[in-house]
């Protein structure tokens, strides 16, 4: 391809779309997608983005909702500025296509999820990720967005301080290229696939961080490894675990033991709408004490045409492998699902490396804090994504010669994802301890440097998930005590010394 744009992002999710599209209206816009132009985690986003549409409701109330979810660490501006702006760029979905569920007035039908202290979760029925991303992909070929498949990004070109553009191999050409730009985009979603067990598709390696960090942009808060409570014990689709929506918590869904009973309520005075970082606890708890392999979320005590109706995907999934949720509870256990943390931006997605933006699941706006809020990942990404845009009329041309850009030889690399994903499931899970970690920490950074400093053209994937294992573990050892979705044993308490963001950069940058 070895050519040059005017902005050039990676991946193509509800970020990296929204970012396209609004940006295409004043410049030229590539889009790398590593697979199929519909494949990220947005797509699989059951329950919706939560947004303040209520009468009752207020951007205080989300705002106030969101900081106590995050444990003290969320930024308070970008909060903010996300639940401020979310309600206006919401009905814009709407109006460009998206099918939102309505109620009989015509208002957004508003769902309730755990960690919300009012009815704000605009949604699709139960796939609402999947019609955001058919909608922005419409948007997307009517402002003449290229998308180009196939297309795997390795490592950024960075000089002297400023992102020029990356280097990727293209899978149909079977040829390492590169390509500049005027400004980077990354939007390459969440780092699931670095555990055994995750909600998250196969494409979710953290290409995204581990790219930046390896160029020596600022990661922060990587420890935060949201575990989703309830995805189907036993239950792969593609590479991931199926999940069952935290909306079926909020329209009434029980957790009960293998025997039957009831155990959230000892746990928090919210009960199953407790956040995801206590409910995630409790369920490996409740699993221990049992010494069973899953609890049961049980929501077949309501209406049946109702659960049919409202959660279809839900439904007709669990029925195909063998589970009635109108009859019968379904067995669930925590996945590893969403990364509140990142490649560290300001409230305009700019990185600390010049020309480099990140969005979505791959940046770190300080939104979530030590725990994302349910629903509020699609509505960051929304906001921030359209501020990026904003921000990129800024961006002044490059002007750079392209033969210093192919100096990186391409190299390979070895295939280590399953042990570290073995590793991370047994050391870095729901529950740590010191030692676990530090023998997590001694494995995955001998994998580490088995890798060569080239551009890795085979098992590129492989590098990365070492890569964003390592800053996971690293993460986790300097935090000493315990906040939000980092639980360690031998610091269970919050400390006030530890109220601010883990952040990290490759030292020899």
């Amino acid at each position: 391809m070895s050519r040059k744009v005017d902005f050039l992002v990676v991946g193509s999710g509800i970020a990296g779309l929204t970012f396209a599209t609004k940006a295409a209206q004043y410049s030229q816009v590539l889009i790398l997608t590593k697979k199929n132009k519909a494949d990220s985690n947005t797509n699989y986003a059951q329950g919706g983005i939560a947004s303040v549409f209520a009468d009752r409701d207020s951007f205080d109330y989300h705002a106030n909702d969101t900081v106590k979810a995050g444990e003290g660490l969320s930024h308070k501006d970008a909060v903010r500025i996300m639940v401020e702006n979310g309600p206006k760029l919401v009905r814009e979905l709407y109006n460009e296509g998206c099918l939102f569920t309505l109620d009989n007035q015509g208002d957004f039908e508003l769902g309730r999820e755990g960690g919300h202290s009012h009815r704000r979760i605009v949604h699709a029925k139960d796939y609402t990720g999947y019609e955001i991303e058919r909608v922005l992909l419409e948007e997307a070929k009517r402002r003449n967005v290229e998308i180009s498949e196939n297309e795997i990004a390795l490592d950024l070109i960075v000089v002297d301080g400023e992102c020029l553009g990356l280097y990727f191999f293209d899978a149909n050409k079977q040829k390492l290229d590169y390509i500049l730009a005027n400004a980077t985009v990354l939007a390459t979603g969440g780092t699931g696939q670095v555990y055994l067990h995750t909600t998250n598709p196969p494409i979710a390696t953290g290409d995204g961080i581990a790219m930046a960090y390896r160029a020596g942009a600022k990661v922060a808060n990587m420890e935060f490894v949201q575990f989703h409570p309830t995805s189907v014990y036993n239950i792969q689709i593609d590479g991931r675990a199926f999940l069952i929506s935290e909306a079926v918590r909020g329209e009434g869904g029980i957790l009960k033991t293998k025997s039957g009973k009831s155990f959230m309520d000892k746990y928090d005075p919210a009960g199953n709408l407790a956040p995801r970082d206590i409910v995630a606890r409790a369920c490996v708890s409740e699993m221990r004490a049992t010494k069973s392999k899953y609890v049961l979320l049980d929501i077949s005590h309501i209406n049946a045409d109702y659960l049919k109706k409202r959660f279809p995907t839900i439904y007709e999934t669990c029925l195909k492998w063998g589970v009635d949720i109108t009859r019968e509870p379904i067995p669930v256990v925590p996945a590893a699902h969403y990364t509140c943390g990142g490649i560290l931006v300001n409230t305009w997605a700019e990185s600390s490396i010049n020309r480099l933006f990140a969005l979505g699941e791959c940046s770190c706006t300080g939104v979530h804090g030590a725990n994302r809020l349910a629903s509020n990942s699609l509505l960051e990404a929304l906001v921030f994504s359209t501020r990026a845009s904003e921000k990129a009329k800024e961006i002044k041309e490059i002007k750079v010669k392209t033969t210093m850009c192919m100096q990186k030889t391409a190299c390979t690399g070895p295939d280590y994802r399953l042990q570290i994903k073995q590793i991370m499931n047994q050391y870095v899970g729901v529950m740590r301890n010191v030692k676990g970690l530090e023998k997590a920490h001694r494995s995955i950074s001998d994998f580490c440097t088995k890798f060569d400093d080239g551009v890795l053209i085979q098992n590129a994937e492989a590098r990365n998930i070492a890569d964003i294992a390592i800053l996971i573990v690293k993460s986790a050892i300097m935090r000493l005590e315990s906040r939000g979705l980092h639980y360690i044993r031998e610091y269970p308490e919050k400390k006030k010394d530890f109220a601010k963001d883990t952040i990290i950069r490759r030292k020899e940058s």
